[in-house]
């Protein structure tokens, strides 16, 4: 097997740390408006007179765009590559962005936002099957967790740069940087992908999934609904629960939740290396990176008002590792599941289910927190999800063993 980072025939125009970064760049401006717009909730809190359960439906009418078309793209990016779909997705995102220009009200901002979810699909369908493809024969944890890290690190960039960004620029502004840079980060990584029909680049075979790789799926695709549910409560609700119940201000508490994700990012890059190391098994760093989640959001529910404002920096950092770093393994051991020619199927219908869980658990954490009035008990019942994915990683059953080649 070659190592990830040697330059000999690697399929694509330029080097593989490159087209590494170029596929990280195009992931963090994807997150950057995707998880930037959950971030950007606490505006339009106060703007809409939101409570905490329509709050969470932001996150869902997002959501719920990449799901309804995750699994579309990633057929697509099958039969006709990764490349051709990122070029045009990137002018489709960049449009539809624009539309909130438009928006005037809550009902416009969740059909827009709905519509927009639907073009920012074809970065992560498209990033992920480039990327576990060009990286054939070659160790796939530690690449794939540097591609993955794009999410978190475009979240961390939204949640440090735009509690600053809209009180002084206001929203029209930053829904035109967000147009600008889905096509810029979009076209810069098409361009070194090589055409999926030249020499060196994977060919579509035509083999059909077998009940066995259907049962191989079922693991990881059920764990990543459960973990995605500490990933999006987090980004959704930490500035809310910073603020209202710890006091901080929404500059503060956007520093805390971008240090969460820096806390993911590294999470990311770190589980896949050590999955790596231990022979490709995806299964048990998981399992590690679930039990540090259920602990830590436990421990957040009973964090006194008064806590010192490091002591928040700290956990909130340790929960981003866990809730936010077991993204890429998921992904991962989903595509290995199955044959290569299906691996982006695979991934983007893990995705789909990912967006599904990220559209059903924020809402229900709001709702639970208005009934009682109380942000711990959303925290608690979280934890609770996040223990039964990690349960879930343990209990007895051969990981999938598709292909790893």
């Amino acid at each position: 097997m070659q190592k990830a980072f040697a330059p000999d025939n690697f399929p694509a125009r330029v080097g593989p740390r490159s087209f590494l970064g170029l596929a990280l760049v195009s992931q963090t401006g994807m997150s950057f408006v995707q998880q930037g717009l959950v971030v950007m909730g606490v505006f339009f809190l106060a703007a809409y007179h939101l409570s905490l359960t329509q709050l969470g439906l932001i996150t869902t009418a997002l959501s719920l765009g990449v799901m309804t078309s995750m699994v579309f793209v990633g057929i697509t990016v099958d039969r006709v590559g990764p490349r051709i779909v990122l070029f045009w997705g990137a002018i489709l995102a960049a449009g539809l962005s624009s539309l909130l220009l438009a928006v005037n009200s809550y009902t416009m901002l969740l059909v827009v936002l709905f519509c927009v979810g639907i073009s920012l699909a074809v970065v992560p369908s498209s990033g992920t099957k480039a990327v576990f493809t060009a990286f054939v024969g070659r160790p796939r944890g530690l690449v794939m967790g540097i591609r993955q890290t794009g999410v978190p690190l475009g979240a961390a960039l939204a949640a440090w740069l735009l509690p600053r960004l809209v009180p002084q620029w206001h929203l029209d502004p930053v829904y035109l940087l967000f147009s600008l840079e889905l096509l810029v980060t979009g076209w810069a990584f098409s361009a070194v992908m090589r055409d999926w029909r030249q020499k060196g680049a994977s060919k579509p075979e035509r083999i059909r999934l077998t009940g066995t790789h259907w049962k191989q799926l079922v693991r990881p695709i059920s764990i990543a609904f459960l973990m995605v549910s500490g990933q999006y409560i987090l980004l959704t609700y930490s500035i809310a629960d910073l603020s209202q119940v710890h006091h901080l201000s929404v500059a503060v508490a956007g520093a805390v939740l971008a240090l969460s994700q820096v806390g993911g990012g590294v999470g990311r890059v770190v589980l896949g290396q050590l999955s790596d190391r231990i022979g490709g098994r995806r299964p048990p760093v998981l399992a590690l990176a679930g039990g540090l989640a259920t602990s830590l959001a436990f421990v957040i529910g009973i964090l006194p008002r008064t806590a010192p404002v490091w002591t928040l920096f700290l956990i909130w950092t340790l929960f981003g590792f866990g809730a936010v770093g077991w993204n890429a393994l998921a992904l991962t051991w989903a595509g290995e599941s199955v044959p290569i020619s299906h691996s982006g199927f695979a991934m983007s219908l893990t995705g789909t289910i990912v967006f599904l869980g990220s559209s059903v658990f924020p809402p229900l954490f709001g709702l639970l927190v208005d009934q009682t009035h109380h942000f711990a008990t959303g925290w608690w019942a979280l934890s609770g999800l996040l223990l039964c994915a990690t349960v879930m990683t343990v209990s007895r059953g051969r990981p999938g063993a598709g292909q790893r080649t």
